[in-house]
């Protein structure tokens, strides 16, 4: 009980009508924020306003509970107020706030954020007036009664009366009288103790940052990065040196979703360039951002974990003169999840770059987006003006290990990779090239800023067809042997279609056509990739299979009529319209 009384004596105050509504106001605001990773701002400036203003601190945090439970249980109300005004008539003045500098993190470009303020100061200042009201009551009802010793101590002696007297009045109760209580409206607006402590937690916030910079960025890093993954994400330390301009990874390793025992990605070292004018807006924009020692498909020591919804099962293709994957090759499971895998990232590059038919509105994408990371977590996007909230300008990740392209190399290569491409002048670019400069490719993600299609062009070099063609699914021997292949893919991508056109050059190849061996040498294929980019299906043209028959059916009928004619060895093969010749040259002899 002494400890309590004393814990109460020092924060409840005297109970001014001030110290009322800045509690009832301050409390009833800080309980309808969604949390400090949505609103950081606004959390710390209503907690230092609370510290630094002389409000009766007890009854702020019982406001706080009170309006916390009002905040969870009214969700869907706050976020449709919260879209009123986002997307209603005052988006000019949310805008302002969300792309200035220091109010940009405000958090009220999350709909609940912006819709919970203004009830919260309404809900707040009702509950100041009710209990101003209530105290002032109290307090003239104990005045008159004080002229009346035993009136006085008959109305103390109820229940509530001494609750409100332990609430409210503390221990210097007894040194004036409730006729000084109620003439003192607002006293001290200020809480001395209070603008020492918010003094000394800016001067740890601003020292200190780059010692507590570390921890705190390796949590959220980490977090963040486990949610666009989607599984499971190891993560050294990050390190922030402000002094310096840098942003130092180490040690991360991003499991892959589709198979948990593999890494879609690791480095062992990961510097950043970035730009600090843009921090002030909430903006992360990286100057360059370097990767050493990069690696891909390789295993882990422990298995990592599936984070978030289990991934979603796609359509199948609807193209009927098309092959899936899955009946064309024996490894079809293992190209999906690898697939599946670059689905998702550029979905993420891309968000909002669906085809027309494949378009949802307004209203669906809302309800989407609700199911998947709850109302707390929804924000306006699209009210983000000036430039993205992430921006890498150049990206260099060279000599990555690429066991699943046989070893080989690779350089990767992008520029202007964003959250928001729309408002980059240029599109996102990625390049990738091997060392030995057999794999070249290109994306350039124009669909995703507006400025034109998603295209990708790539040429592989000299691929090995036997190694290819084991993958094939075919009950006897190889369709295809031999040699190698030069394979030029181009043409439109997309996370949901793809339109692409692969050309296979061979050299030295030999196929099997109808039993017959068939000499690919110098023969060009082109084959029709579309559908989704998981599960893409895969045609032959008709034409160039065509041209193959003929060739093997024109080779047949040269060899047997030599046999008959007693041409073996000299038909060999000779085009069909040197066949005349020779049959003329026989039967004039």
């Amino acid at each position: 009980m002494i400890i309590t009384r004393k814990i109460g004596s020092l924060v409840r105050g005297k109970a001014t009508p001030f110290q009322i509504y800045a509690a009832c106001v301050l409390g009833s605001l800080l309980g309808f924020l969604p949390g400090f990773a949505q609103a950081p701002g606004l959390v710390v400036l209503w907690t230092f306003l609370l510290l630094i203003l002389n409000a009766n601190l007890f009854l702020a945090g019982l406001v706080f509970l009170l309006g916390k439970l009002v905040f969870l249980l009214s969700l869907p109300v706050l976020f449709a107020i919260g879209r009123i005004l986002l997307e209603g008539p005052t988006q000019g003045l949310f805008k302002a706030l969300i792309n200035a500098p220091v109010t940009a993190y405000s958090g009220l470009d999350y709909y609940v954020a912006a819709g919970g303020q203004p009830v919260a100061l309404l809900l707040g200042l009702a509950l100041g007036s009710f209990l101003s009201r209530s105290i002032n009551s109290y307090r003239r009802k104990m005045a008159e009664a004080s002229e009346n010793s035993e009136r006085l101590q008959r109305y103390s002696t109820k229940k509530w009366v001494k609750v409100m007297k332990f609430v409210f009045l503390g221990s210097g109760r007894g040194r004036k009288t409730y006729e000084e209580l109620m003439a003192k409206r607002i006293g001290n607006p200020f809480r001395i103790w209070g603008v020492g402590l918010v003094l000394v937690l800016v001067a740890v916030g601003y020292f200190g940052l780059s010692w507590l910079s570390g921890p705190m960025l390796t949590s959220l890093a980490k977090s963040n990065l486990e949610t666009v993954n989607g599984a499971t994400v190891d993560l050294e330390a990050v390190n922030l040196k402000l002094g310096e301009s840098k942003l130092e990874v180490l040690g991360l390793a991003m499991a892959d979703p589709q198979e948990l025992d593999t890494n879609v990605f690791e480095g062992k070292r990961i510097v950043a360039d970035l730009n600090t004018a843009d921090l002030l807006r909430k903006r992360f924009s990286v100057d360059q951002l370097i990767v050493e020692d990069a690696a891909t498909g390789q295993r882990r020591e422990n298995p990592g974990k599936r984070i978030g919804p289990p991934p979603q099962t796609d359509r199948k293709i609807e193209l009927p003169d098309f092959d899936d994957l899955g009946s064309v090759l024996e490894n079809a499971d293992i190209w999906k999840k690898r697939l599946a895998q670059a689905k998702r990232w550029l979905a993420k590059l891309t968000a909002g770059d669906a085809p027309k038919e494949e378009s949802i509105s307004w209203e669906e994408q809302l309800n989407s987006r609700i199911q998947s990371s709850g109302y707390a977590n929804v924000k306006a996007d699209f009210l983000t003006e000036g430039s993205p909230t992430f921006w890498i300008h150049r990206f260099e990740a060279k000599g990555v290990d690429a066991p699943y392209l046989g070893g080989i190399e690779l350089d990767i290569i992008g520029s202007d990779l964003s959250t928001h491409p729309g408002l980059v002048a240029a599109p996102p670019m990625l390049s990738l090239d091997s060392e030995d400069d057999r794999l070249s490719a290109k994306l350039s993600l124009g669909g995703a800023s507006g400025t034109g299609s998603n295209e990708v062009a790539m040429f592989l070099k000299a691929y090995p067809v036997d190694g290819f063609a084991a993958s094939l699914k075919n009950s006897g021997e190889p369709v295809i042997s031999g040699g190698t292949m030069d394979i030029d893919i181009s043409g439109l991508i997309g996370a949901l279609e793809n339109d692409l056109v692969a050309q296979v050059t061979f050299d030295g190849a030999v196929a099997r056509v109808g039993g017959n061996p068939v000499d690919l040498d110098g023969i060009t294929l082109p084959l029709n990739i579309r559908g989704p980019l998981d599960s893409p299906g895969v045609k032959l043209e008709s034409n160039a299979l065509q041209r193959l028959l003929v060739s093997a059916g024109k080779k047949k009928l040269l060899d047997e009529a030599g046999k008959k004619l007693g041409l073996e060895g000299e038909v060999g093969d000779k085009p069909a319209d040197l066949l005349k010749g020779l049959l003329d040259k026989k039967l004039g002899e």
